[in-house]
């Protein structure tokens, strides 16, 4: 697939805690992919996720000493990215969920349509998704067009591309999924130009038992509500 900017500009950020089962395999589909910059955010991993991560001269592996969330490993992630004068960031869940192939298709719309966040929408297409999955979302979805005034159909995405000029603009505050809406208010806050696109999804045993749940979704609710935040 061709793309117009410079593949040494292009970053692609991986939150990781205990995903030794995947981080091989994701990281050597991005690199089959031409990408050569990548950005391990080790978030306290007990496995060996580090280990295998920094066997490849191609990736950075940044530590957090305690487990501070997905949100605050994104944005360690998305921080170094902007320190390295990245124009494009890419962000992709390391359970292998997404398709590591999707990630040039997001590069390809945001290059095409001039934007500044894509987003990889697991709904915008036909996929094998839980019952449970499909409800938080909706949920989720109502949520972030209350706060942020804008209505997507897969606002907890964690498959993106977000410009380098709009990353170095954030001041990200959420350390859990809430920092999702948070890219979104601030892309809207600033007349960004956001857009999605139709991703593919795969969900196995391991990969329902993370990200959103009730619990987390009400704990969710709360740190964004609180007025303390």
């Amino acid at each position: 697939m061709n793309i117009q900017t410079p593949i040494h500009a292009i970053y692609v950020v991986i939150p990781a805690k205990d995903e030794d089962s995947y981080i091989s395999e994701l990281i050597r589909q991005i690199l089959n992919l031409g990408l050569k910059k990548i950005i391990l955010v080790n978030d306290s991993s007990t496995d060996r996720t580090r280990e295998l991560a920094e066997k490849y001269e191609e990736v950075v592996v940044l530590d957090h000493v305690i487990n501070l969330g997905p949100g605050a490993a994104t944005q360690t992630g998305i921080a170094y990215a902007v320190s390295q004068e990245a124009e494009i960031i890419l962000t992709i869940d390391a359970d292998l969920q997404h398709n590591p192939k999707d990630l040039m298709r997001l590069i390809q719309h945001f290059e095409r349509e001039q934007c500044d966040l894509v987003i990889g929408s697991r709904f915008l297409k036909i996929n094998d998704i839980p019952q449970t999955r499909i409800f938080y979302n909706k949920v989720g979805n109502i949520i972030s067009f209350f706060l942020t005034g804008t209505m997507l159909t897969d606002s907890q995405s964690g498959l993106k591309a977000i410009s380098g000029t709009l990353a170095k603009s954030m001041d990200l505050n959420y350390d859990g999924f809430e920092f999702c809406m948070e890219i979104i208010k601030h892309a809207r806050h600033t007349k960004s130009k956001i857009q999605e696109i139709p991703v593919d999804v795969r969900y196995t045993k391991e990969t329902q038992s993370k990200g959103q749940s009730f619990k987390s979704g009400l704990n969710m609710i709360s740190r964004i509500l609180s007025p303390f935040n």
